[in-house]
């Protein structure tokens, strides 16, 4: 027999069983409801016994370690994101974008990197590499946050630190 046979005829031969024993007892049974009752209560229970038997009988799981968790974006930098996207800009508000950055960046070498940029620059600048290094020296850089694509780019290069 299939897989599915055999439980619907334990199930019905159970209902017909329930009925007849019922009869047998003089109780008159309503064969309808008794019928619906069993089937639904045998049902029910084939459908726990199959996730039972699907969940405690499967083999060959995987044991690995899962990989560890990627490390996401700094809150800072989801917050400048969306208010890039849903913001307006005057020369004040950029220029507060740029001290947002260059705090973010200091936060990223100090953190990542153990380098206060204040009392190694040299060192600062080997890891910041040339944009970041002019982006943060050079406050005129202000100017070239109002483009978005630039503007992206200089936060993906921040969050690769």
């Amino acid at each position: 027999m299939s897989q599915w046979r055999r439980p619907l005829a334990i199930i019905l031969a159970a209902a017909v069983a329930l009925v007849v024993l019922m009869i047998l007892s003089g109780m008159g049974p309503n064969v309808a409801l008794v019928l619906s009752l069993t089937i639904l209560v045998g049902s029910g229970y084939w459908v726990v016994s199959d996730l039972l038997g699907i969940t405690f009988g499967s083999e060959g799981l995987s044991t690995a370690e899962a990989p560890p968790p990627v490390a996401g974006a700094d809150r800072r930098v989801t917050r400048l994101r969306i208010g890039l996207a849903y913001g307006r800009y005057d020369d004040g508000s950029l220029e507060r974008l740029r001290a947002s950055l260059v705090e973010l960046i200091d936060d990223q070498l100090l953190a990542v990197h153990s380098i206060d940029r204040s009392v190694d620059p040299a060192a600062a600048d080997e890891v910041l590499g040339d944009e970041l290094s002019e982006f943060v020296r050079d406050p005129a850089t202000a100017r070239r946050l109002d483009t978005p694509r630039l503007l992206a780019h200089t936060v993906t290069l921040i969050e690769r630190l």
